[in-house]
């Protein structure tokens, strides 16, 4: 109990202040109306972005078509001692999976870079090395799912394939069934309620599919009958779908064996709501901030700093193999983009530039759902449609896996969204012991640099149709040209 006369409770006399309250206001309120038309310019080529780009190789490629036509040209390789000039432009594709862009600033390298790290591959379906057999009359590929997802998800619906294979020639053979107006798709099918009580029904949610079940139905007619054959002749199915690719693609089975083949939502992205003021597409999860990253580098002029973006590929299990931030990539590439400023490629140069660099860890985060609300932490939980999401701390549980981002670099974010006017919010991806999860911040933090993750928020996380606010999507843009472009130290 507070005692009359305490320093706690003010005299009768005196004029108290309301306490200033921090309110997340909604960004479709502050956005002004001379911007709407940037917002949809950005959102209309997002989404071709984002429809065409299903996998990190066409993602890698539509990404090269576009900066080439911005202006960038290829990164010189370490040891070339080719110094480039403020407002250079210059990328970098690293074993055809990762890619890093950059226009060179005007301060001294020493003073670091501001860099962007966004991830480009989404959780999906490869195929198996031996992915061809027949049973029941149905042709079928064997499957092995990539990245975090629910499984039963990828159940009856349209899917696609991309292809890409090398033949015993060395030549490279490239094709995607299943996106354009006319052509087949795939699915995988699942069990009807009428007869799934037992087979299914009392599974777990993780196991009403499981990964052995994700066949991909691929052919149901079988091969003309030939000399001394019979209708019991086995794997008729099986033999005209390899003839199908022998006649149309040039790829034998075991050319298959060889390749490389995704599966993927056949479905075009699309506004969603009566007023289109959401996406729906599949892989937002992290093309989105690919997609912002690759507008705001395209559209900023000559910077302070020198700004580099990197897409990862592998952030999905683990960041893992030569493309993924726990390589040596990032430090190739900022490594190269050392001598390119300073002339210097001595370990002393490079380690004071990446030392003195900024980061912005750009993924998507999970933000509450009206339905599900009870996995979140509603104070502390991100909102579709109040702006970009700032994540002081990743990682689950008592934090294990995260990155935390020091004040004193928060506070630079802080004065570059004030001075910016960008809508912010905080929050965590779900409750302490419920939720949690971490992306490449940890890993570039490692390396002695200043990381902050900036979320974009998104529904349906890891599905294969993820929904985002335009108006999230516009002011990470924003966000993240702001912060390429200028300094506020």
């Amino acid at each position: 109990m507070i005692k009359k006369g305490s320093n706690f409770m003010p005299k009768k006399t005196e004029k108290t202040k309301t306490p200033a309250v921090f309110k997340v206001d909604c960004a479709w309120d502050k956005i002004k109306d001379s911007e709407l038309k940037l917002l949809e310019k950005r959102c209309k080529d997002y989404l071709e972005f984002i429809s065409r780009c299903k996998t990190e190789r066409s993602t890698i490629e539509f990404a090269e078509k576009l900066i080439n036509k911005a202006g960038f040209k290829q990164l010189a390789a370490l040891g070339q001692n080719k110094k480039l000039k403020p407002g250079s432009k210059v990328y970098f594709i690293n074993k055809n999976r990762a890619m890093g862009l950059a226009v060179i600033g005007k301060r001294p390298v020493s003073e670091g870079f501001r860099f962007i790290a966004a991830h480009h591959d989404v959780p999906r379906i490869d195929i198996k090395a031996q992915p061809l057999y027949e049973k029941h009359g149905l042709a079928l590929f064997k499957t092995h799912y990539y990245g975090g997802i629910k499984k039963f998800q990828w159940a009856a619906i349209p899917l696609s394939l991309h292809i890409f294979a090398i033949d015993k020639a060395g030549k490279p053979l490239s094709f995607v069934i299943g996106e354009k107006a006319g052509d087949p798709v795939f699915t995988i099918t699942d069990v009807a309620p009428h007869i799934g009580k037992k087979v299914q029904y009392e599974r777990k949610t993780a196991d009403v599919l499981a990964g052995e079940e994700l066949n991909i139905v691929v052919g149901n007619r079988p091969m003309a009958l030939g000399k001394d054959q019979t209708a019991e002749t086995p794997n008729r199915v099986k033999n005209a779908v390899l003839e199908y690719f022998e006649k149309n693609y040039h790829l034998t089975e075991e050319d298959i064996a060889w390749a490389e083949i995704r599966a993927v939502p056949a479905m075009a992205a699309s506004e969603v709501g009566f007023d289109r003021a959401l996406i729906g597409a599949y892989g937002h999860d992290d093309r989105a901030c690919v997609g912002a990253a690759l507008a705001a580098i395209t559209e900023m002029g000559i910077p302070e700093h020198t700004a580099a973006v990197m897409f990862y590929d592998k952030e999905e299990i683990g960041s893992a193999g030569p493309n993924g931030a726990q390589s040596m990539l990032t430090t190739d590439f900022l490594s190269m983009l050392t001598e390119a400023t300073s002339g210097e490629s001595s370990f002393a140069t490079i380690r004071t530039a990446i030392r003195a660099t900024m980061v912005l860890s750009a993924d998507t985060n999970a933000p509450i759902d009206p339905t599900f609300e009870g996995a979140y932490d509603p104070l502390n939980s991100g909102v579709v449609g109040k702006g970009v999401w700032i994540t002081k701390h990743s990682g689950s549980a008592g934090k294990s896996g995260s990155s935390e981002a020091d004040i004193e670099y928060l506070a630079y974010i802080r004065r570059m969204l004030s001075k910016e006017s960008i809508p912010y919010q905080f929050g965590e991806m779900g409750k302490v012991d419920e939720g949690g999860g971490g992306t490449v911040a940890y890993l570039l933090a490692n390396l002695n640099m200043n990381v902050v993750d900036i979320s974009l928020p998104t529904l349906s996380l890891h599905s294969p149709f993820e929904l985002i606010s335009k108006v999230d999507y516009h002011y990470s843009v924003s966000a993240y040209k702001a912060f390429l472009q200028n300094s506020y130290l």
